[in-house]
């Protein structure tokens, strides 16, 4: 639907809109006015007698002070009396009026409110005169989008609000009310979407890469261990014990390379529909002893009607590693917590997905940083392989799930993952 057949149906709404001259009298309206005031010049006449007085006070006040004016107040109609809700906003020409009845019965305005899109119609001012249900959802964003439609000049932009992105449509509304109309939508999922399948696409390259140059590597540290060890025969004790030491750094490297091949090699994941409650309480007892030690306070907020597509196995190598992340970050008395549910996010091929959370208070990561925590050999902890949250997005990516990661420094980090999820029921007993 056009920005164009956008305005007349704006014009068909249920909301009155006029233009007054300075002496109150009707410059131009849209139809509603006349469908529900019948053929009336002076727009004071359309209140009870007894308001007029107050309603014109209050008028001039907009005038003087530039500050729109929004009251519910009674009109009479061209069949009864009743209360409606006024607004009055200074233009450079005059004063722009919107009337909304309190019933709203319009087929029109059931359309608008039903279009997947925020709309917006604007003064030239910046006084907001129309906004329908969607754009209702996101009341507090609005003053930033008008802000930057009325400043920009492209007529298709992005705009980052706070935790939100929105894709911004605008244009100059020239009908019998001057201003602009802007169309908008809450794209933050799809971006984080884009931004995840980018992320898998990157990892898949650096992991063949990284695969291929650890093939490499490989023989020729063979040679340098073995001729180490020779030296190690031949030289005295100082100098014998360097040539150990080299000996022992290729042992390691040598280590790391081995996991490497291993977590590139082509994934046999099994997954299955599970209740994830199974593996949590498993991972939790694993890691008893070290959570107890650091008197750290384990919680879990998980919706048992949920059940998840994974690999168990995978899921609990998963969590294993980054609850023992959470482990490392938290101060002692530190709190991490697991939740379970349902995302209202849906797959590619429209299937809902479940998320699992994982949920910290620890030392948290730098913004700059969180890109590259899924690369092999990123690390921050003294003696780390940086392998761990590699292995995570790899096991993620191999049950068809996704994975996105907030953090803030000294406040703590979270983790969600998504898979493919149902509510468990009497029919869902396959485990396919």
């Amino acid at each position: 639907m056009s920005i164009t057949s956008i305005g007349s149906l704006i014009d068909l709404s249920s909301d009155i809109l006029l233009e007054l001259d300075n002496n109150y009298n009707i410059k131009i309206s849209n139809r509603k006015f006349k469908d529900y005031f019948g053929d009336i010049n002076n727009f004071l006449s359309i209140f009870p007698e007894s308001y007029r007085d107050a309603v014109l006070k209050l008028i001039e006040n907009v005038k003087k002070t530039l500050t729109p004016l929004n009251i519910r107040i009674p009109v009479i109609t061209k069949e009864r009396q009743e209360v409606v809700y006024l607004k009055v906003f200074p233009i450079e020409r005059g004063i722009l009026v919107s009337i909304r009845p309190q019933k709203v019965s319009s087929i029109t305005e059931d359309i608008i409110n039903t279009i997947d899109y925020g709309i917006i119609l604007v003064s030239k001012e910046g006084f907001l005169i129309y906004s329908n249900s969607y754009a209702k959802n996101f009341e507090d964003y609005q003053n930033e989008i008008i802000k930057n439609a009325l400043k920009r000049q492209d007529k298709t932009f992005e705009l980052n609000i706070k935790d939100k992105v929105f894709e911004v449509v605008q244009k100059d509304f020239e009908r019998k009310i001057s201003g602009k109309i802007i169309l908008f939508r809450d794209i933050t999922q799809i971006k984080r979407m884009h931004d995840l399948m980018s992320l898998v696409d990157r990892l898949s390259s650096v992991g063949l890469i990284a695969a291929s140059i650890a093939h490499e590597i490989k023989n020729p540290l063979t040679s340098i261990k073995v001729l180490a060890q020779t030296l190690a025969n031949d030289l005295s004790n100082d100098r014998k014990e360097i040539a150990l030491r080299i000996s022992r750094q290729i042992d390691r490297v040598n280590e790391l390379i081995s996991k490497l091949l291993i977590y590139t090699k082509p994934s046999k994941s099994k997954p299955i529909y599970i209740n994830p409650i199974e593996v949590i309480e498993e991972v939790e007892g694993i890691l008893y002893g070290q959570i107890l030690n650091k008197k750290i306070k384990f919680y879990k907020d998980v919706n048992q009607n949920i059940e998840i597509f994974v690999d168990p196995k995978d899921l609990q190598q998963i969590l294993l590693n980054l609850i023992l992340n959470s482990i490392d970050a938290v101060d002692e008395g530190g709190y991490i917590k697991v939740e379970v549910g349902l995302s209202g996010i849906v797959s590619n091929d429209l299937e809902p997905l479940a998320y699992i959370k994982v949920i910290d208070n620890g030392v948290g990561i730098p913004s700059d940083k969180l890109k590259e925590i899924f690369y092999p050999f990123w690390t921050t902890k003294k003696g780390g392989t940086g392998l761990g949250l590699f292995v995570v997005h790899k096991l993620v990516k191999d049950n068809g799930g996704m994975i996105e990661v907030e953090s803030e420094l000294n406040r703590g980090t979270v983790f969600t993952l998504y898979f493919k999820g149902r509510v468990k029921n009497e029919k869902n007993n396959d485990s396919r």
